[in-house]
């Protein structure tokens, strides 16, 4: 899976940048899609995005926002939950966030749901990646941004 990341700067603010990805081949990025595809539990989006512009205006990405463990043990993949609408992402720290896709929970977990379930592997896979590229210095966190000019294998 080739992908860029990219800065949601219509979301970012002076205490986080918020980061999504492109997959190669697709106009839009992740999380573009999740608005998109989840147009009608308006209310549940409505939640999720004041939660992202609290983090992105007023204060950094705290993790009592995220429901941890959505991945792998120290992976990073997080939920952003605005009632059983479920956010998945990428949680850097308290300046940096990027978030993938996701869907309605109306399940006990996420693997039970088919869609959900490859939207949080999806979200997974991609940590993967990022997380050997910041192990291997080719992806830095630094200054509240993500510097990703020195990677180069996306695959």
């Amino acid at each position: 899976m080739k992908f860029d990341i990219t800065e949601i700067e219509e979301l970012s603010g002076d205490k986080a940048s918020i980061y999504s990805v492109v997959i190669d081949g697709q106009d839009e990025t992740l999380l573009e899609q999740f608005f998109n595809d989840n147009e009608e539990y308006k209310e549940e989006l409505s939640t999720i995005l004041s939660k992202i512009k609290t983090m992105a205006d007023k204060t950094g990405c705290r993790k009592c926002f995220f429901k941890e463990g959505e991945g792998k043990l120290a992976d990073g993949v997080v939920a952003l939950k605005g009632g059983k609408l479920r956010l998945y992402g990428l949680y850097f720290n308290n300046t940096v966030v990027l978030f993938g896709s996701g869907g309605y929970k109306d399940v006990r977990a996420y693997q039970d749901d088919p869609s959900l379930n490859y939207k949080a592997e999806e979200v997974k896979q991609i940590a993967n990646k990022i997380n050997k590229a910041i192990l291997d210095g080719s992806i830095k966190i630094e200054n509240g941004e993500i510097n990703d000019e020195d990677w180069e294998d996306y695959e």
